[in-house]
């Protein structure tokens, strides 16, 4: 029997959330924040669809006031958070403003959905094409 003590078991449990961290940059490539995301959550796509529903819906009205403005941003940066599952008011809008226009007409908010649909749409990719490789190999056998 050994004399070196066994050390205790931590009472926790790792799991695999399929989260990465990403790195928000401009198109000079300086980095100007960064966030947490699970882009594969299988109830992303739900989400990413009712925040875009959401924005192409809002409505503002017809002489918005400084406090209209204020509250449809905070509608909005609210919407992306729910998408992303992080506080999308510290990570993308503390960099620029919802609705602040981007040289080629888009507003930044676009710009942010658009960004974060070509992260899901990546990941959803590569993750599909690994788990149908792993479901090959194990349906092979019955395809001979």
């Amino acid at each position: 029997m050994s004399n070196k003590l066994a050390k205790p078991m931590a009472n926790k449990i790792v799991v695999d959330d399929g989260s990465k961290v990403y790195t928000i940059e401009n198109k000079r490539g300086k980095v100007l924040g960064k966030f947490e995301f699970r882009p594969t959550d299988a109830n992303i796509v739900k989400r990413y669809e009712e925040v875009v529903e959401y924005y192409n819906s809002y409505q503002l009205p017809e002489n918005p006031s400084e406090a209209d403005m204020r509250k449809a941003e905070d509608d909005i940066t609210e919407r992306i958070s729910y998408l992303i599952g992080e506080d999308a008011k510290e990570t993308f809008f503390s960099i620029l403003g919802a609705f602040s226009p981007l040289a080629n007409g888009e507003l930044y908010m676009e710009n942010v959905l658009s960004s974060i649909a070509k992260v899901i749409e990546k990941e959803m990719n590569i993750r599909t094409k690994k788990v149908q490789s792993r479901m090959n190999k194990y349906v092979a056998k019955y395809h001979n």
